[in-house]
């Protein structure tokens, strides 16, 4: 089952793959926010409308931001730590961002004096969006790359003697 997938996924276009890591990212983005508002307050939160507003709109913010640097430039198959510096420095990005937007511009824009949400919250969103999509993108690596992935078994090893290298 998890060849047929693995093959599967390896067809699909590269467009087609960087569009799949961007619909999974918003969702995680938007899902992930609003898991750290319920994680602070300790019970499920069901925001109000204007919280519900900058949980919606954090992927809006995320998306470009995680473009510019270039977490969709990367082929998963091959992510190093120059890559997974980048997914530190976009996630600290947009959360910078985010609470920038949520502490300034949304309430000028809502008609709201102050936008009251706990300090904790960005931390939360950090550290856990960090988690998930660094995660994701190590376990679609480790997925890919394992012994037994499509092209493994297409293409076997072969076992293979150099002669004559010296002492390179």
């Amino acid at each position: 089952m998890r060849l047929k997938v693995v093959k599967w996924f390896l067809s699909l276009s590269r467009i087609t793959k960087r569009l799949i890591m961007l619909v999974f990212d918003a969702f995680l983005i938007t899902t992930i926010l609003w898991s750290s508002f319920s994680m602070r307050l300790g019970e499920w939160y069901w925001p109000h409308s204007e919280l519900k507003f900058l949980i919606f709109f954090a992927p809006i913010v995320a998306i470009p931001i995680f473009i510019k640097f270039g977490l969709y430039r990367a082929v998963i198959r091959y992510i190093g730590s120059k890559a997974m510096l980048a997914i530190v420095q976009a996630i600290t990005a947009l959360v910078l961002v985010w609470l920038v937007i949520a502490i300034t511009i949304l309430p000028l824009y809502i008609g709201v004096v102050k936008l009251s949400f706990p300090r904790s919250i960005p931390i939360i969103f950090w550290m856990t969006l960090l988690l998930t999509v660094g995660g994701s993108r190590q376990g679609i690596r480790w997925l890919l790359s394992s012994r037994s992935t499509a092209n493994n078994v297409m293409c076997p090893e072969k076992n293979i003697l150099i002669y004559g290298a010296g002492k390179a």
